[in-house]
């Protein structure tokens, strides 16, 4: 590749609101207003639940700030990917951009997936149709599968038609979102169906104290992941990307009290213990805890709020991550890691087009297994983001020792990134230990096993192609026209001192 060649790159047509929005809408997703029964029984009681969601977000704010520290740096698609390349080089970048694609991809599935298990409630009967197989003990029916297929391909067509219409849309949504949580905790308080002693007791059912906040601790890979869509977008922002660190920040804050209001209002209107036991009048299991429970305290005016604020989580955590994954797949390709086909941009609509049919293409396929099936891809998830995490924080640490500036109104302290780092191993190793609180089930595990054995075959076979590009023309491709480089100015006796070096002479800008 010559210097004259031109990099292929995203237009800036995303204002702060979008992303912010495409950050919140990505963290809370169908599981705030599902699972919210399912986590406190995992925690042994809401106790664990509710210390397990503020020290999770409080973590993910570390976390964060190394992220909003890179952004400044690096404003480029491709996120944790190009930091773990700028960190450690390109293998360690592979690594981190395989693990993270399965885990954006799979909660768009995820997503998809959800909106049968709200339309059983809603509309019982209308899409358990056409019965087709039994897999891991659940049904699949045609009606389910093409309910799931037609919204993956909606919010497909419409990243591919362009980002700034679909940035705006996101905003709307998760206004309506806050707004039905808002009114679903409010009408409980109202009604008088919100009683504290319906909490009680507060831990130890079924698992000590420490065990349960682990096991939700471990969670928060997942339970937030949404927040480094910010950084996938990075090269589309129309702002400075420094803003990026309120960005991330509040938009953490925000979903940890969404995801502690959802659950305090499962828990508090009939005892927690009882509410995975729920029947409804034919006497089967309900299927939707938070639904019930609101229609109890408020009737069907409570279920529709709540069905509103679910579908808005739905649909904002299927189009961020839409967005992120096709974003992460068009940096590897950038790079030459992936077919160049997945490195072009629409002529048009200057979305990278080819990225969001395959995305849109492999999450089509995933209803037809069956939700039991993708829900082992969600402690998958947390083991991909986790790797995420590690790359980003290793990055601004290793960047920080070797080139700190402390005018640098983005610095951060080293301790921060370090913290960081500790953080993400901390969360995988509760993954992936036998005998941690949060081991992941043996089919995550499996599931697991699989896909870094694809990747690693994969990685193998095109090492050839990518090794032959030379560091010069790497830098240029993942990380853009400036990289933050050491030069030693002869007769210096302290040595090093920072410098830009321009990569491409077809456009100036400083990186530091």
């Amino acid at each position: 590749m010559g210097e004259k060649e031109k990099r292929t790159k995203l237009a800036k047509s995303m204002g702060p609101g979008a992303i912010w929005a495409v950050a919140v809408g990505s963290i809370i997703g169908w599981g705030c207003f599902i699972q919210g029964a399912t986590w406190t029984e995992r925690a042994g009681g809401p106790l664990p639940l509710f210390l397990g969601f503020l020290v999770g977000g409080l973590l993910m704010i570390v976390v964060g700030n190394s992220y909003s520290y890179m952004i400044a740096k690096f404003p480029v698609a491709g996120g944790e990917f190009a930091y773990a390349y700028k960190g450690f080089g390109r293998g360690a970048s592979y690594v981190c951009g395989w693990m993270l694609s399965l885990g954006y991809l799979s909660i768009v599935a995820l997503n998809a997936t959800a909106l049968p298990v709200l339309a059983t409630f809603l509309f019982p009967g209308v899409f358990t149709r056409g019965f087709m197989y039994t897999i891991a003990g659940y049904d699949v029916y045609a009606g389910e599968v093409a309910l799931s297929v037609f919204f993956i391909v909606l919010f497909g067509i419409m990243n591919y038609r362009g980002t700034k219409s679909v940035g705006n849309m996101q905003l709307f949504m998760v206004l309506i979102m806050c707004a039905a949580v808002v009114v679903s905790i409010a009408g409980t308080v109202v009604t008088g169906n919100f009683h504290a002693s319906n909490l009680t007791p507060a831990y130890g059912q079924g698992k000590s104290f420490g065990g349960g906040f682990i096991s939700i601790l471990a969670l928060a890979p997942f339970l937030f992941v949404g927040f480094d869509c910010i950084p996938q977008a990075a090269e589309e922002y129309d702002f400075p990307p420094q803003k990026s660190k309120f960005l991330i920040i509040s938009a953490l804050i925000v979903g940890a009290l969404i995801y502690g209001a959802m659950a305090l209002v499962t828990d508090t209107v009939v005892p927690w213990q009882t509410v995975t036991s729920l029947t409804d009048s034919t006497g089967a299991l309900v299927k939707w805890h938070t639904g019930a429970v609101l229609e109890m305290a408020m009737g069907k005016i409570g279920v529709g709020f709540v069905a509103l604020a679910v579908c808005m989580g739905i649909f904002t955590g299927m189009n961020g991550f839409f967005m992120t994954s096709s974003r992460l797949v068009f940096g590897m390709a950038r790079a030459k890691m992936l077919p160049s086909v997945f490195g072009k941009i629409h002529s048009k609509y200057n979305t990278p087009h080819t990225c969001i049919i395959f995305t849109m293409i492999v999450c089509c396929i995933c209803p037809f297994f069956g939700r039991e099936v993708i829900s082992w891809v969600v402690d998958m998830c947390s083991v991909g983001t986790a790797f995420g995490y590690f790359f980003t924080c290793a990055g601004a640490f290793i960047l920080l020792k070797k080139y700190d500036d402390k005018n640098d109104a983005n610095r951060i302290h080293p301790v921060v990134a370090l913290a960081g780092c500790a953080i993400s191993v901390a969360i995988l190793l509760l993954l992936i230990v036998p005998g941690s609180p949060a081991f992941m089930a043996p089919q995550s595990f499996a599931a697991l096993i699989v896909w870094v054995l694809m990747g690693g075959t994969f990685y193998f076979c095109s090492k050839k192609n990518f090794a032959k590009i030379s560091k010069r023309e790497m830098d240029y491709l993942i990380l853009g026209n400036v990289q933050v480089v050491r030069h030693v100015r002869a007769g210096m006796e302290k040595g090093a001192v920072i410098k830009a070096t321009v990569v491409n002479p077809e456009r100036k800008e400083s990186a530091v």
